[in-house]
């Protein structure tokens, strides 16, 4: 795997859980909205068209809400390929990079206060063990 894609494939955890809170937001956004049809309906609104849009307000809030839990356990798994590869480095200082980088979501000026390092100092130590990771995804591949 090239450093590039070894890049691309430390990040998905990233976007997963950029995901996760759009999807959040969406299922607090359909949650409300059913909310406050049910609550209207009480008031004598009535009707067919009223009951099929609380309804519809309602499957849409269940299917938005299904949707959070399977991403929240694809970011699960994903979090544990992550963890498993940057374990494999068998460096704790590059591990520990790249830890904050790219399972705690830091950004590299609060990884390096975090480390007490300059900030090109954590570039090194990611690019590092980038190099180390992308020659180890290597090996396991031609092992197998």
């Amino acid at each position: 795997m090239s450093e590039t894609e070894t890049k691309k494939w430390l990040n998905r955890a990233f976007y997963a859980e950029k995901k996760i809170k759009v999807l959040d937001m969406l299922v607090m956004q359909y949650r409300s909205r059913a909310e406050g049809l049910s609550r209207a309906g009480g008031a004598g609104c009535g009707g067919a068209s009223y009951i099929n849009r609380t309804e519809n307000a309602i499957l849409k809030y269940a299917d938005m809400s299904e949707k959070l839990d399977k991403q929240k356990i694809e970011l699960s798994g994903i979090s544990e390929e992550i963890s498993a590869a940057i374990a494999k480095l068998h460096d704790d200082d590059l591990e520990t990079v790249l830890i904050h980088r790219y399972l705690l979501f830091h950004t590299v000026e609060q990884t390096a206060e975090l480390m007490n390092y300059d900030v090109r100092t954590v570039y090194r130590k990611i690019e590092r063990a980038i190099k180390k990771m992308s020659v180890n995804v290597i090996e396991c591949h031609v092992k197998e």
